[in-house]
């Protein structure tokens, strides 16, 4: 086994993993005593942690911002909760495009009747937002129903408000998910390596067919990212839109319904798909970009969770699901 990834999954408390074209893997433990701790696996195995709260390259973290860390991926990026905002703390010269971006998206949120977290304040490296009531759609569960219902009601306005964006093209898509496979074949991160390579190829080509008109896109849509609260829904880290494909955005949220179901955390997913279908059928996605944009999300799944030690038990069976395309 590759070194890096036997340290990876032998060492307790690693909960996720961002592999590097070096062979190195970036790394977030939770020990239970402090919170995250960041750190890195070199290629030969040897696994190195910042002292908690502390990163060289995120001058911020730490300078009077009061609160729980609860992220913090090494170099990257930090997020601090307080009792009254979220702190997203960031590279130098990182933080005024995702307050730019947050704050054009709550025009999107506004038209769909969602919630987003307010822009409180922002500095070269920081981004501070008002926190939003609610629980993920993803804690709720099969009691979140309505709240998906929101999200499928809304989904068709929010994706047709018109907004200045970067385009996030199939080629994108394409390129993503290149890069995915490429880190598990450096790693060796899944078996059946050779299939899975095969079903990109297809998938890619699949993609780079014909696609439908561009709307606004989250494009990190899943059931984490959402947040119901009995009456209306909220959007998270809405700082990754573009411009793209609508399929791009419904696809992957169906397929974390299937993760989901997989996973034995939600029980009423056929309840879910349909309504998920709703908003499918209202943007006027057709089945052909549909399949592609979903076969994509469920390899690159496959490819990221590889990375993330917890997800041993599920993982085959997810790795199946994605070559079979189902």
């Amino acid at each position: 086994m590759n070194p890096a990834l036997a340290t990876l999954r032998s060492t307790p408390g690693i909960r996720r993993a961002w592999p590097t074209p070096d062979g190195t893997l970036t790394v977030e433990l939770v020990d239970g005593t402090q919170g995250p701790r960041a750190g890195r696996i070199d290629s030969s195995g040897g696994l190195t942690l910042s002292p908690f709260g502390e990163d060289r390259k995120l001058s911020a973290l730490g300078a009077g911002h009061t609160g729980r860390l609860v992220v913090h991926r090494l170099h990257k990026r930090a997020v601090v909760l307080s009792d009254d905002r979220a702190v997203k703390i960031l590279r130098p010269g990182k933080a005024s495009r995702v307050a730019e971006v947050s704050t054009a998206l709550a025009t999107a949120c506004t038209a769909a009747g969602f919630g987003s977290a307010e822009v409180l304040a922002h500095t070269d490296d920081t981004v501070e937002f008002s926190l939003l009531p609610g629980r993920t759609l993803h804690e709720l569960g099969d009691d979140g129903l309505d709240g998906w219902r929101a999200l499928a009601a809304g989904w068709p306005a929010f994706a047709a408000t018109a907004l200045e964006l970067p385009e996030h093209t199939a080629a994108d898509e394409v390129e993503v998910l290149r890069t995915w496979l490429g880190h598990a074949q450096r790693f060796g991160s899944l078996e059946r390596l050779d299939e899975l390579a095969a079903a990109v190829d297809d998938t890619c080509a699949a993609l780079l067919r014909t696609p439908d008109p561009a709307v606004t896109l989250h494009r990190d849509l899943h059931d984490k990212q959402a947040l119901w609260d009995g009456q209306r829904l909220h959007l998270l880290d809405l700082d990754t839109a573009a411009r793209g494909e609508a399929a791009l955005d419904l696809a992957n949220l169906l397929v974390h319904i299937d993760l989901r179901e997989m996973q034995g955390t939600l029980t009423r997913a056929d309840e879910a798909r349909a309504i998920v279908g709703t908003a499918v059928d209202a943007l006027g996605i057709s089945a052909q970009r549909l399949a592609a944009y979903a076969s994509a999300s469920r390899l690159r799944l496959a490819f990221l969770y590889s990375f993330r030690p917890a997800s041993a038990p599920w993982l085959g069976t997810w790795t199946d699901k994605a070559l079979t395309r189902k």
